[in-house]
């Protein structure tokens, strides 16, 4: 019962969720793919390889359009080339041919689902427990900076590997110390009747170090695998990424119902 909750709550979390609008993008960049997928970037902030100075507590930036590269290809691993796009290290970020097998046919080539932010879940606030004041019992904000997938085609599957990069800014209740950031991922295929296909919610640990008020965190997620839909259902699909505190919170078991006493005759 109580895993059947968790799955409901999860289902509610995507399906509930919709394209949000997005501002004009500021610019494009470069990340590469493997075989025969496709790689992209979306950015909160624009194309720029550095990092651009975090929100202020009270505010956090809106979203940017992702901007959509062309497929490339790197004997890298995904996440060694997130990170060195991230970092603003391109000297590892390289193009070249799409791997192939001999006698196997090349797999088809695929748009990749576009990354959406969950309405009214791009940033985190997390206050002390009991303050009054929500500004001076801030502890710490999370949001959103920038991101990147990739899709490959393997056999009859979809494999899409995401990365998110986010800061944090810490309140004037917060210090240094271990926090746990609650991040869920969703593949939605969207329409009349909106499905999940795929969703999971990772606790993203993050260490606050002293003295820093400002730090960015990252995450990847390189097993997001689903059938490879037929013809164009792929346009359908969007990745959901947001913070779902609520999902981290284990819904409380649900009491048996008391069995109808016997009759006395």
């Amino acid at each position: 019962m109580v895993n059947a909750d968790i799955h409901d709550a999860a289902t509610r979390w995507c399906i509930g969720s919709r394209r949000i609008a997005w501002r004009q993008a500021a610019g494009a960049a470069a990340i590469v793919a493997t075989l025969t997928g496709c790689s992209s970037l979306t950015s909160l902030t624009g194309g720029g390889s550095t990092p651009p100075p975090a929100p202020t507590a009270a505010t956090a930036p809106p979203p940017t359009a992702s901007a959509t590269l062309p497929p490339a290809s790197s004997n890298a691993s995904f996440t060694s080339r997130v990170k060195s796009f991230f970092s603003g290290d391109s000297s590892n970020i390289t193009t070249a041919a799409a791997q192939t097998t001999p006698g196997v046919p090349a797999a088809p080539a695929i748009e990749c689902p576009g990354v959406d932010y969950r309405q009214g879940a791009a940033t985190l606030a997390v206050n002390s427990p009991g303050s009054e004041n929500a500004a001076l019992g801030l502890r710490y904000q999370a949001s959103f900076v920038q991101t990147a997938r990739e899709c490959i085609v393997r056999g009859a599957d979809l494999i899409i590997k995401v990365g998110v990069q986010g800061r944090i800014v810490v309140g004037p209740a917060g210090g240094p110390g271990p926090i746990s950031i609650p991040l869920r991922y969703a593949l939605v295929r969207e329409g009349l009747e909106p499905r999940t296909l795929w969703t999971k919610l990772f606790m993203v640990p993050v260490t606050i170090p002293d003295n820093q008020l400002n730090l960015p965190w990252l995450h990847v997620e390189e097993e997001m695998t689903v059938p490879l839909p037929p013809g164009d259902e792929l346009e359908a699909y969007v990745i959901y990424i947001g913070f779902d505190p609520d999902g981290a919170t284990p819904p409380k078991p649900t009491r048996p119902a008391a069995k109808p006493k016997a009759r006395s005759r």
